[in-house]
């Protein structure tokens, strides 16, 4: 089991605060508009992903890590045959980061408790936000859309505007969005995790990706 003797700092995320991601779309008062169709992130059928790199003897001591955010919620909308109206809200649970393809059981409690407990300080930044201002949309060929999605990332309790592309189709009345984007946990007041007397630590940026659902409300 991997001993952790330094306060972490992000695993992270959330991401996503899609997000992407996480990650799910839309604003209140656009909710109600006429005219507008409304989506509802489905958690059951999504997943939202934080990848994490080591750096320093990683190599010799730890290896790079998989996150999975199991609580989020979102709701998207957008006046039909146009998304470039397109509006996206998005919350993620801080205290919902679950470690995947870690066996050892001691090593996977400690390192989740840490993220809940000293990285994301779930108890007092218990959400993860995200809120789109602009949205721009190109239709491809095949009838998806390269879409980006500007807006604002609260996490930690830092705000700030970032930018996350996404893949979206329109199928069968379901919404379903991909897509991956960084952030630097620094800019975010986080502090990297490090381990093993500080000799191992995670890598400043971390890479989110999503695969989002949502179905017509």
């Amino acid at each position: 089991m991997k001993t952790i003797t330094s306060r972490p700092g992000l695993f992270t995320v959330l991401f996503l605060s899609l997000a992407l991601a996480g990650t799910t779309v839309a604003a209140s008062a656009a909710r109600s508009a006429p005219g507008r169709s409304q989506f509802r992130v489905d958690a059951k059928k999504s997943r939202f992903i934080v990848e994490t790199e080591t750096s320093g003897l990683s190599s010799m001591f730890a290896h790079d890590h998989k996150i999975e955010i199991g609580g989020f919620s979102g709701t998207a909308s957008f006046v039909p045959g146009s998304l470039s109206t397109g509006t996206l809200e998005m919350t993620v649970r801080a205290d919902s980061l679950k470690l995947l393809e870690e066996n050892n059981l001691g090593a996977r409690q400690a390192i989740e408790s840490a993220l809940r407990e000293d990285v994301l300080e779930a108890s007092k930044f218990p959400e993860i936000t995200f809120k789109t201002r602009v949205t721009k949309a190109t239709r491809r060929g095949d009838g998806t859309y390269d879409v980006r999605l500007t807006g604002e990332l609260r996490l930690h309790g830092v705000r700030k505007q970032v930018t996350i592309p996404a893949r979206v189709s329109l199928e069968g009345g379901a919404l379903h969005a991909i897509g991956t984007f960084e952030i630097n946990q620094t800019d975010y007041d986080i502090t990297p995790f490090s381990f093993v007397s500080g000799t191992v630590t995670i890598k400043d940026t971390v890479v989110l990706s999503f695969d989002i659902t949502a179905d017509a409300v």
